[in-house]
């Protein structure tokens, strides 16, 4: 069973998003993509959000496990920390870098005020909706099954 780990990442009163234009369909998810063989969703977290942001995750717990179609099966969410960078932006080598270049398959990350989050239009609305919940009365200590 495949899985994907997404990253929850908060910054200065926004919330880090993945824009997508998926075969001309527009919407937003979280940076994260899925867990090669070999790899545990921990280890897979840090290199999507590397190969997708730039960023450096320095502390992870996750927060919601997501049933999701699929590929995936299954999407593991993490609440991150990220250590001190100047912007954010897709690694040119990554395979996102590579579809953006070719035009196929457009992604790029965006920091989107935590106040308009919930207008987005989000690819999965349960964990959106969880998300807006963890944000006014606080995230999970354990993972939430969505």
């Amino acid at each position: 069973m495949s899985q994907a780990a997404r990253a929850i990442i908060i910054e200065d009163g926004k919330i880090l998003v993945m824009y997508r234009n998926k075969y001309g369909s527009d919407y937003y998810t979280l940076v994260g993509g899925r867990v090669n063989d070999g790899e545990t969703t921990e280890q897979a977290l840090v290199r999507e959000v590397m190969e997708e942001t730039g960023l450096q995750v320095i502390s992870a717990r996750p927060v919601f496990i997501e049933d999701h179609p699929a590929p995936y099966n299954a999407q593991v969410i993490f609440l991150c920390d990220i250590g001190p960078h100047t912007n954010v932006k897709i690694q040119d080598s990554s395979e996102e870098g590579v579809l953006n270049y070719l035009g196929a398959n457009v992604h790029q990350p965006q920091w989107v005020a935590l106040n308009t989050f919930a207008k987005l239009p989000f690819r999965t609305p349960q964990l959106q909706a969880a998300i807006i919940t963890a944000l006014q009365k606080g995230f999970p200590a354990d993972p939430q099954q969505l």
